[in-house]
């Protein structure tokens, strides 16, 4: 039912079926009541699926690595810290399905896909990208393929077609569920712990500091100075410095 409680007839090629079955899958558990509106479901999700295939398209600009299976060995922190986020994205989503919980993995797939790796790691490893650094695209690549992997049981097309322009492989063939990519930083691992603990600090300094650059009129990619690296975030100085051109 719609908005104003009368039945509405949704047509898929109003919307797409692909963004229809991503908002079933985040806004309502199986057997829920809920009412359907067209207009807020493609402006919600049409979005997600954009964001998602501008990262996938951002990915095709760099060279898939020969063996994505094996670790890198020189990961540099942001790598490790990103990774050990999406450790926890794929131990969220894989029990969720084991227990066929829509809900819960399309929600945990749309927030790491949409948030913190595209608006922050992306940010931190642009410029490593586009030098040619191994370990970064090493970083981009695998979490990608696995994230379209994952996420391929609500958007099957979608993610069908992104992964065989990409990697060759459709992730609808895909016959196991993803290995973790670095093993000591799934959840409840010390090291994987402790880098998660940096989460919420890194997306509090990252969005002062382009607010600080929004209100003084400077485009993000603008050198700045005056603003420091909190001592809680010493370990990314370099990263932070290079990302944000601080002074």
């Amino acid at each position: 039912r719609g908005p104003d409680g009368k039945q509405v007839a949704l047509r898929a090629n109003k919307i797409g079926s692909e963004c229809f079955r991503l908002w079933k899958a985040c806004d309502a558990q199986v057997g829920d009541d809920f009412h359907i509106n067209p207009e807020e479901i493609e402006q919600k999700y049409f979005g997600v699926l954009t964001k998602v295939f501008n990262v996938a398209r951002f990915a095709s600009q760099f060279d898939v690595p020969v063996n994505l299976e094996e670790t890198h060995e020189n990961l540099e922190v942001e790598d490790r810290w990103i990774l050990s986020e999406f450790a926890g994205v794929l131990q969220e989503v894989g029990a969720a399905w084991s227990q066929i919980d829509i809900y819960t993995a399309g929600q945990a797939v749309k927030t790491f896909g949409t948030g913190v790796f595209p608006s922050h790691w992306l940010e931190m490893a642009k410029s490593r990208l586009y030098d040619g650094d191994a370990a970064a695209a090493w970083t981009l690549h695998r979490i990608v393929r696995d994230l379209l992997t994952v996420m391929s049981p609500i958007t099957p097309f979608f993610t069908d077609y992104l992964s065989t322009t990409l990697y060759g492989t459709s992730s609808i063939d895909v016959t196991s569920y993803p290995t973790q990519p670095c093993i000591d930083l799934v959840l409840g691992s010390s090291e994987g712990d402790r880098l998660r603990s940096f989460t919420s600090s890194l997306i509090e300094f990252n969005s002062f500091v382009w607010k600080q650059k929004k209100d003084a009129g400077l485009s993000l990619n603008a050198e700045i100075s005056d603003v420091e690296v909190p001592e809680n975030l010493i370990d990314f100085t370099d990263t932070l410095s290079r990302m944000h051109s601080l002074q």
